[in-house]
């Protein structure tokens, strides 16, 4: 098998940029992008652009999709459960891989799918959708990155202000986590696609660093040259209060944010997935980044 047409969806949000950048810089593949017509995102002007209705009708799919050896889907959690029929549009028009939205957490673990049933939830039922269509001839590569690190920190996500020098740490900050940097994620679906025979049809775990909110605290204040104001709060009370949300029918985004901090940062709950064995950047040839280096662009803005 070999992969060289490589379409993106949702190619302008969060992620979907970083995976484009790596993609346009490798000579050996051809990207376009598929966008609805309502979009608002540009890209450079040497992507091809397929733009399609906005309720992504099977025969424009299949227009776009035809040619292509693989769809690289980065489409919002309030979508992602519409993969189905671009699954199915992409086996119709032949296409070999499938990279579903998946990325960040080890949506793997039964723990952490307890607790966002819904969110991890659809992407362990397009991942079981997946291999249900694989007698088709459709390959699929899953990808596990944990917290995106660069943008998390960038927008207080991961619990630290940049730009107050103020920290919300779960218990002693001290259990493990795998995390990746937008960049790095990119890279790594690119090299899946450099060597997809052994990548095909399997979960691969990717990270920048594995590192603690203790460690990424101790960096920042090094990196900051002061101490942060850091406020420790009781992992399983602000676990059980969001839940206590959910249950009243509040799906805010901080009620989101608190229970994904508590899957990454709370044992248990495969964030740790590289020291735990599962690792696949010595499959993908991927090297590890460094936090320091990472922390001090961060700060310097």
């Amino acid at each position: 098998m070999s992969i060289k047409n490589v379409i993106i969806i949702g190619a302008g949000g969060n992620l979907g940029p970083s995976i484009l950048s790596a993609f346009t810089s490798d000579a050996h593949f051809t990207v376009s992008v598929l966008a609805r017509q309502s979009s608002k995102s540009t890209f450079p002007p040497e992507v091809t652009v397929h733009r399609i209705s906005d309720d992504y009708p099977e025969a424009e799919l299949i227009a776009a999709f035809k040619g292509q050896d693989a769809v690289i889907s980065t489409i919002t959690h309030s979508a992602s459960g519409g993969q189905k029929p671009i699954i199915d549009a992409a086996i119709k028009a032949g296409v070999k891989r499938f990279v579903p939205s998946e990325f960040g957490s080890n949506t793997g673990n039964a723990n952490a799918t307890a607790l966002l049933p819904g969110l991890f939830g659809e992407k362990v039922e397009i991942v079981n959708y997946l291999k249900e269509k694989e007698g088709t001839g459709l390959t699929w590569s899953a990808f596990v990155t944990g917290a995106f690190f660069d943008w998390g920190m960038k927008i207080g996500f991961l619990g630290f202000d940049l730009a107050t020098h103020k920290a919300t740490i779960f218990n002693d900050g001290t259990d493990k986590w795998a995390t990746s940097n937008l960049a790095q994620i990119g890279l790594a679906v690119k090299k899946a696609m450099l060597v997809p025979e052994k990548t095909a049809n399997m979960y691969l775990y990717v990270e920048s660093f594995t590192v603690s909110q203790k460690i990424v605290l101790e960096s920042l204040e090094k990196a900051t040259g002061e101490k942060w104001d850091v406020t420790t709060v009781d992992a399983e009370a602000t676990k059980s209060a969001a839940q206590a949300e959910l249950a009243k029918g509040n799906y805010s985004m901080p009620v989101f944010t608190d229970l994904i901090r508590y899957v990454n940062y709370v044992h248990g709950h495969g964030s740790n997935y590289v020291e735990d064995g599962l690792g696949s950047n010595e499959l993908l040839s991927l090297k590890t980044e460094s936090l320091d280096e990472t922390i001090a662009k961060l700060v310097k803005g």
